[in-house]
């Protein structure tokens, strides 16, 4: 290669770097939508939606729905699942590295009521 493409190569890659907004990809803390098979990013991982399954259970004949996301990032891919329960309704919490990060669905605990296709991901403490 000769240096002329080099210094070319290295001058496309930053306008790239430069066209390309700080913490790319959805906020934390905020609505987002979401379908299923479909990745959203945020700026350390990807969340995708998988679908719903329906678990049985001894102690509740009805079952549970279950909500499955896979996390993908540079430390791995994992799968989360979220449910309601028994209408306890709380965040799926999960780890990507060393972060603690929570996935909220039907209702956030800061932002209310959420619509069937929407998510919050918010940093864990």
């Amino acid at each position: 290669m000769s240096i002329h493409v080099l210094r070319r190569f290295a001058g496309l890659l930053l306008l790239v770097a430069l066209a390309v907004p700080a913490g790319f990809g959805a906020d934390f803390g905020t609505k987002v939508a979401f379908k299923q098979d479909a990745a959203v990013s945020f700026s350390t991982f990807t969340v995708t939606y998988l679908g719903e399954r329906r678990v049985a259970s001894d102690k509740y004949p009805r079952g549970f729905v279950l909500y499955d996301f896979r996390i993908t990032s540079a430390h791995g891919t994992q799968t989360i699942s979220w449910s309601a329960g028994t209408g306890d309704i709380g965040p799926a919490l999960f780890r990507v590295g060393g972060d603690g990060f929570a996935l909220e669905l039907v209702r956030s605990d800061k932002l209310g009521r959420l619509e069937k296709n929407e998510m919050v991901v918010s940093r864990a403490p």
